[in-house]
C-alpha cells in the first residue's frame, strides 16, 4: 500500500566499496520524507528479483550490508581516507560518523548545507587508525560531511529530523580505537544474496503506508524517490483496516475509493481455481506474496463477488464498501476527463529510470488523482494460470455482468494515457478497487 496523502519515501544511499582481490561490500541506508519532513521509517522490506532471495530492516536499524568488512579488509582496500555513513540516517538529536585514516596527516572536516553554508569545522592531526566524531545537528536538514587530507576528498550525506535547536550544529572528536573496528558497518544477513547488477525491489514501511520501487545498483547511488502530494482522504474516514491490513481512503468527485487495491485472503498459486470454500483466496505475483504486499491480490470474479451476482454487492470489499459497478467506474473516469483518466490515475516513472514500477515509457503518467494505479499484470486462465503483465497493465474488475461468464473490467497501460473497458472472462485474475456505501 502507499501513503495516505501520497508522501515521499525514500532517500537511499548505495556505498559500493571495491577490495582489491575481495568481494565488495553493498551499504544501503534508508530513511522517508513526509510533506517535505524527514521521518523515521518503520521497516524496509528488500527483495532481490534476479536471486529471489528477501530480507527486512526494522528501525533503527536501517543500514543492510551485504559482506563483513574487518580491520584487516579495510587496509587492503587502498591507502586512501574513508568515511562512513552515520547510523542511524536520519538523526534525531545526534549521530557518531566513523573516519580511517590511512596514514598520519593533517586531516580537516567541513559540515555544510547543500547551498553551501557552513555549519561545524574541525582541522587537526590524526594518527593511522580509527576515529570517531559525534554530530548534533541545529535543525531538519541535510547536510554534507565532507572529509580533506592533502589529495583525498570524501563525502556522506547526513539526513536530520530533529527540530530547530538553540545550540546550532555541534561537531565533537571522541578519540580514536587502534584495535578494532568500533561501528556496525556490516551485518550478514541469512539467505540474503547480492551481486553487482541485480535488480532490487524496496517496498517502505511508514506506519500503516506503504510505497514500493526497484533499482539495479552498480555504483554509489543516492536515489530521491519523491510522489506527489496528490488525492484528498475521504472526510472523516481517512483509513479503512480489514483482515489484517490498513488501506486508505480517496475522495474522488462526490465518491470515496480505497487507494489502494485489494489485498484479503490467503494465496493460491496460479495453476489452482479459487473456489466456493468459504475462505477468501488471492493470487499473487510470481506465487509471492510479497508482491500482494505492493500489487495487490488478483482474484476471479465470483471470488472478488462473494459467489453473488448483484451489480453493487459487498463481495470481499470490507462492511460498508462494495464493488464498483460499470457505472461507478464510468463515473470515476469521467470526473477526471474521460478517456485521458489513466495518467491521471498512473504511479509516475518507470523501471528504465529506477524510480518507478511500470515499465517503460508509462505514458502520461501524473498520479494527479491519487488514485495511485500500479502495473499489477493478471492471472491467465488460458494459460494454465500463469502469472503476467506485471510492469505493463492492470485490470480492476467491476461487480457489471456483460453476459454469462463474462464482467466488465477497467484498464490501464504503460504505452497509453487512456483508461479502457472491455468484457473478459470471470476466470482471470485481476485487481479490486473498492467504492463506499453512500
Amino acid at each position: 500500500m502507499k501513503t495516505l496523502i501520497f508522501v515521499s519515501i525514500c532517500f537511499i544511499t548505495l556505498s559500493v566499496i571495491t577490495c582489491f582481490g575481495q568481494e565488495s561490500l553493498i551499504s544501503l541506508s534508508f530513511t522517508g520524507v513526509k510533506n517535505n519532513q524527514y521521518v523515521t521509517l518503520s521497516k524496509v522490506e528488500i527483495r532481490n528479483l534476479s536471486s529471489n532471495s528477501d530480507t527486512t530492516l526494522y528501525w533503527p536499524d536501517t543500514v543492510l550490508s551485504i559482506k563483513s568488512l574487518n580491520v584487516n579488509d579495510l587496509r587492503s582496500i587502498s591507502n586512501e581516507i574513508q568515511v562512513f555513513q552515520n547510523l542511524p540516517n536520519p538523526v534525531r538529536e545526534s549521530t557518531k560518523i566513523l573516519l580511517y585514516v590511512p596514514e598520519s596527516d593533517e586531516i580537516s572536516i567541513n559540515v555544510s548545507l547543500l547551498n553551501g553554508d557552513q555549519v561545524a569545522f574541525f582541522k587537526r592531526k590524526l594518527q593511522k587508525g580509527f576515529h570517531t566524531f559525534l554530530f548534533e545537528p541545529g535543525e531538519s536538514e541535510l547536510y554534507l560531511f565532507t572529509v580533506f587530507d592533502k589529495v583525498i576528498m570524501k563525502s556522506i550525506k547526513i539526513i536530520s529530523s530533529m527540530e530547530r535547536s538553540a545550540t546550532g550544529c555541534t561537531l565533537t572528536y571522541i578519540g580514536i580505537d587502534h584495535e578494532h573496528f568500533p561501528f556496525k558497518i556490516a551485518q550478514s544477513r541469512s539467505g540474503f544474496t547480492f551481486s553487482i547488477g541485480d535488480t532490487l525491489r524496496f517496498i517502505g514501511y511508514l506506519d500503516s503506508n506503504t510505497t514500493a520501487f526497484q533499482d539495479a545498483p552498480t555504483i554509489d547511488s543516492l536515489f530521491t524517490i519523491n510522489f506527489p502530494s496528490t488525492g484528498i482522504s475521504c472526510p472523516g474516514l481517512p483509513s479503512v483496516t480489514y483482515m489484517g491490513h490498513t488501506y486508505n481512503t480517496l475522495l474522488i468527485g462526490t465518491q470515496c475509493w480505497l487507494r489502494e487495491n485489494l489485498n484479503s485472503g490467503s494465496k493460491l498459486t496460479g495453476d489452482w481455481e479459487q473456489t466456493d470454500n468459504g475462505i477468501i483466496e488471492k493470487y499473487c505475483i510470481d506465487n509471492l506474496k510479497y508482491n500482494c504486499n505492493i500489487y495487490g491480490g488478483l482474484y476471479q470474479w465470483h471470488e472478488m463477488m462473494n459467489y453473488d451476482t448483484t451489480p453493487g454487492t459487498q463481495g470481499i470489499c470490507p462492511q460498508n464498501w462494495h464493488v464498483p459497478t460499470f457505472d461507478e467506474w464510468d463515473t470515476l473516469t469521467t470526473f477526471l476527463g474521460g478517456f485521458i483518466a489513466g495518467g491521471k490515475m498512473k504511479t509516475p516513472y518507470n523501471t528504465y529510470t529506477g524510480t518507478g514500477l511500470w515499465d517503460y515509457p508509462n505514458v502520461g503518467a501524473t498520479n494527479e488523482s491519487g488514485f495511485s494505479a500500479l502495473p499489477a499484470g493478471a492471472r491467465d486462465y488460458f494459460n494454465y494460470g500463469e502469472l503476467v503483465g506485471v510492469g505493463r497493465y492492470c485490470f480492476w474488475w467491476s461487480s457489471s455482468e456483460r453476459y454469462p461468464g463474462f464482467a466488465w473490467t477497467r484498464y490501464i497501460n504503460n504505452f497509453s494515457v487512456g483508461i479502457r473497458y472491455r468484457e473478459e472472462n470471470m476466470n482471470y485474475g485481476y485487481s479490486v478497487r473498492c467504492v463506499y456505501d453512500y
